[in-house]
């Protein structure tokens, strides 16, 4: 199997958000693949055992001499040890791939912790946006009540001005 090559983390997110979810695409075909190449490696190993234990069993009712049981034992080693070996030479692609898969979630880990930062970032400055706001509003609010105090107060004095100037001569008209 070839080996991916690594990629490495720069500094900047992905030009566009199509390119970002064919990474993420990308990446989840690659894990369905390998997830489906884990589960036949487990059943190629389940079958291999019991083949082997079947052999076992086959062995030990066929062959009753001494002989053939030790042929057989030397048999179910040899097996054994394949086996092992087997698993030894596939160990450091396991291992690689494993390596890859870290670094694909280093990299997505980084890119994560940058957008936390942007939302964060974004965040306290509408909490301030917010703060302001309502700095504002309560000036406002205050500038509001004195003007209306003031109306009152122009309202009332154009009151006692009518007062002053229409009764008089309303009165002098009376008589």
């Amino acid at each position: 199997m070839k080996q991916p090559a690594t990629r490495t983390w720069q500094h900047s997110h992905p030009q566009t958000a199509e390119e970002a979810l064919f990474q993420l695409s990308t990446f989840t075909k690659q894990e369905q693949q390998m997830k489906k190449m884990d589960k036949l490696t487990i059943q190629l190993h389940h079958m291999t055992c019991a083949r082997n234990e079947l052999c076992g069993i086959l062995a030990n009712y066929t062959n009753k001499d001494l002989n053939n049981r030790l042929n057989f034992e030397f048999q179910m080693l040899n097996m054994e040890h394949n086996q092992v070996m087997s698993d030894l030479q596939k160990l450091p692609m396991e291992m690689s791939d494993a390596l890859y898969k870290c670094n694909v979630l280093i990299e997505e880990t980084e890119s994560f912790s940058y957008y936390h930062d942007q939302v964060l970032r974004e965040c306290i400055q509408v909490k301030k946006n917010v703060h302001m706001s309502k700095l504002k509003k309560r000036w406002l609010t205050k500038e509001q009540i004195e003007l209306q105090e003031s109306c009152e107060e122009v309202k009332n004095l154009f009151k006692e001005i009518h007062e002053k100037i229409f009764e008089p001569c309303a009165e002098q008209h009376l008589l």
